[in-house]
């Protein structure tokens, strides 16, 4: 029997039933159909929502060890200078996650979470800047995670800030500049992120790079 008499034969057998009857036999006979259908509407609604959201994301930003003052940050800061940089930020912000902790006396456990989710975040390119003290942005600047700053902001900016350029060598002995130190003055600081220096840099896989070294050339 073709799937069209099958078809037309539970039709027939639907118009005798009565209607509880009628459900019962829908899902004897199409739960599976059903529940595929039900999984991938939420699938297709999940996706359109995540996409929705990014649409009006900039850029992301993962602050490491960030100051746990009970004092929600002022992230707009942030998103006023890229605006004052020349980014047109209408309808759109910087995406800040600033609850992850590494090495501040916390479980290894919980360290081990926040290693794998920054695993994460940098291997499928979901982030773009990177700011934390200089012992975390060591380690992954250790692993080749950012871009080489000297190669995408200019020579006389950089000259300006000698003293807080964060060079490392890479295993095949290239120096890199990877990051800027960043003091109690900056916009990170102003905005309540954190009140000792820390580290930026962009990720070097990062979909949004380019926005994230103009975020750095505009701290500086």
């Amino acid at each position: 029997m073709t799937w069209k008499n099958s078809l037309q034969a539970d039709l027939e057998t639907l118009k005798r039933l009565e209607p509880k009857a009628r459900i019962q036999f829908i899902w004897d006979y199409y739960r599976l159909p059903i529940i595929a259908a039900i999984a991938c509407l939420a699938l297709a609604l999940t996706a359109a929502g995540l996409n929705l959201g990014r649409g009006q994301v900039a850029m992301y930003a993962v602050f490491v060890n960030t100051d746990q003052t009970g004092l929600e940050p002022e992230a707009s800061l942030l998103d006023g200078l890229l605006a004052d940089a020349g980014v047109d930020m209408a309808g759109r912000h910087i995406d800040v996650t600033d609850n992850l902790t590494l090495g501040q006396a916390q479980s290894e456990e919980y360290d081990g979470q926040t290693i794998q989710v920054l695993s994460a975040l940098f291997g499928i390119s979901d982030l773009d800047l990177f700011a934390a003290n200089e012992a975390v942005f060591r380690r992954y600047a250790g692993q080749n995670a950012f871009a080489d700053l000297s190669k995408l902001i200019e020579p006389e900016l950089l000259a300006g800030h000698e003293n807080d350029l964060y060079y490392y060598d890479t295993e095949d002995g290239q120096r890199v500049l990877g990051g800027i130190v960043l003091h109690p003055d900056s916009v990170l600081h102003q905005a309540g992120y954190y009140h000792a220096d820390v580290v930026i840099g962009a990720a070097i896989n990062g979909e949004n790079l380019e926005l994230a070294v103009q975020f750095i050339r505009a701290l500086l």
